[in-house]
């Protein structure tokens, strides 16, 4: 379990701004021996440190040393609020992302491309099929669908094998339509894992369910959005 034992922990009565070097010494002093300050990051908010431990725990250290905060960061912007804790995580996934061979994604790729998805998805989900039903509009629209696995019943799971045969099938568009569509393919084996390996990434970003659609801007969708939807958001 990530460390936290408190939402506001007193450290010291010290009135003026740390250097993080200072901060990390002084919060490697009170977590667990077997953890440790990764990072101690600047943040938008003049007002605070952002903290990662090893164990993946992230929460904001007030300048002085003083006071923890565990929670979300919104700043006040004039007619919302802006979760500047949800847009770091953004741009995590996006970073992540990236760094992911193109080969690795079963993509449908439209004639003129304006934005691109990555969508965890499950074969035998019933709103990852719709999903699929729809591919023509999201690529009329210039969305390039760039699919991940994420067999949600596990890695030892029937529908991990399937999602195995599809990416290791030389037919990998077809192979994962036509599951999709309820028929069987080819049992292709090969040595690749890539499944897990989406199937990790999957439960790295806490995505609870399929479709997981990440938006180009690294934004996190939890279910179905249509093509329309999807442009929309991207305008906002």
């Amino acid at each position: 379990m990530k460390f936290f034992k408190l939402i506001i922990l007193f450290l010291s009565f010290q009135t003026y701004v740390l250097e993080k070097n200072e901060i990390e010494s002084k919060l490697n002093s009170i977590v667990p021996k077997d953890i440790k300050v990764l990072k101690v990051e600047d943040t938008i908010s003049p007002n605070f440190f952002l903290v990662e431990l090893t164990d993946g725990s992230l929460f904001y250290v007030t300048l002085d040393g003083e006071f923890i905060i565990n929670g979300d960061l919104y700043q006040i912007a004039k007619n919302s609020l802006v979760n500047l804790s949800d847009l770091r995580n953004s741009k995590e996934r996006i970073k992540k992302l990236s760094q992911i061979n193109k080969n690795e994604f079963i993509s449908f790729t439209p004639v003129k491309m304006e934005t691109e998805i990555y969508v965890f998805t499950d074969v035998d989900c019933g709103y990852c099929r719709k999903l699929h039903s729809e591919i023509e509009n999201y690529l009329k629209e210039g969305i390039q669908v760039n699919y991940l696995a994420y067999p949600r019943e596990g890695l030892e799971s029937k529908t991990y094998k399937k999602m195995q045969y599809a990416w290791c099938s030389d037919e990998p568009q077809r192979s994962l339509t036509n599951l999709k569509s309820g028929k069987n393919i080819e049992k292709v084996e090969c040595q690749e894992t890539i499944v897990s390996k989406h199937y990790n990434l999957a439960k790295e970003f806490n995505a609870r369910g399929t479709p997981t659609i990440i938006l180009e801007n690294g934004d996190l969708l939890a279910g179905y959005h249509s093509a329309k939807e999807i442009l929309d958001l991207l305008k906002n």
